[in-house]
């Protein structure tokens, strides 16, 4: 298989909460069939089964209830054809999606990992009972805000380019914050019966997909300050 097959044969089944506003745009993958260290994931060394691979998928949101660009993790680790074992991306760390007796766990469906995207932020939880275990879970969604981004993983430093592919304006960050309050805020329903399948349009490798997302921020930033200025010349806001 190529490495979209594979993504597309192992990608996981993604329960979101039916109140949330915000949709998934577009999925990075990458099969590690040796240990390496992500590229998207700073700091973590995925290791891959000596029979096997391991999958990495960089989910790609528009938002975070509490910032602009939100990117979350899954890994799911294939050995002679099974699924082995997951984890998933939580607030900069990430959690095992395997838990045995954990109740509110789902078991994989045909090789497709069933995981729980925590309202407004898309952690990737194991069971939906987790999403409690972040302080304020349910106030950062009906008290949504934040800049653009909180910290800039397409500066120089780390575009490879040698330049900034992306920078935010005070006002963009401004911007950014006014949407989320008048347009995103929501009230969590932890009702997780919502499955989000991405079709095959979605995937990409993490590469492209990483040249892609500066400039969709800067489109986004762009419909943002149109929509507030119609808005606040209509007095809606």
């Amino acid at each position: 298989m190529t490495d979209l097959e594979i993504a597309l044969r192992y990608s996981p089944l993604l329960h979101h909460d039916v109140n949330d506003p915000i949709p998934l745009r577009a999925v990075g993958y990458t099969v590690f069939r040796r240990t390496a260290p992500s590229v998207s994931f700073p700091g973590r060394v995925v290791k891959a089964p000596l029979d096997g691979f391991t999958v990495e998928y960089a989910y790609f949101y528009n938002y975070d209830i509490e910032h602009m660009y939100d990117l979350e993790h899954v890994w799911v680790f294939v050995e002679n054809g099974r699924v082995t074992d997951a984890q998933g991306s939580f607030h900069g760390k990430y959690l095992n999606l395997f838990v045995p007796g954990l109740p509110g766990t789902l078991p994989p469906e045909d090789g497709h990992v069933q995981v729980f995207a925590h309202p407004g932020k898309h952690a990737m939880l194991a069971s939906p009972l987790m999403t409690k275990l972040y302080p304020g879970w349910e106030g950062c969604c009906r008290e949504a805000k934040g800049p653009v981004l909180i910290g800039n993983p397409f500066t120089a430093k780390f575009s490879g380019t040698g330049k900034d592919l992306f920078v935010p304006s005070p006002q963009d960050n401004d911007n950014s914050s006014w949407y989320l309050r008048t347009h995103l805020s929501f009230e969590p329903s932890l009702d997780f019966s919502r499955i989000v399948r991405p079709d095959a349009a979605c995937f990409m490798p993490w590469d492209e997909l990483y040249e892609k997302i500066p400039g969709w921020i800067a489109q986004e930033c762009a419909r943002i300050a149109a929509l507030r200025r119609q808005e606040e010349e209509r007095g809606d806001n």
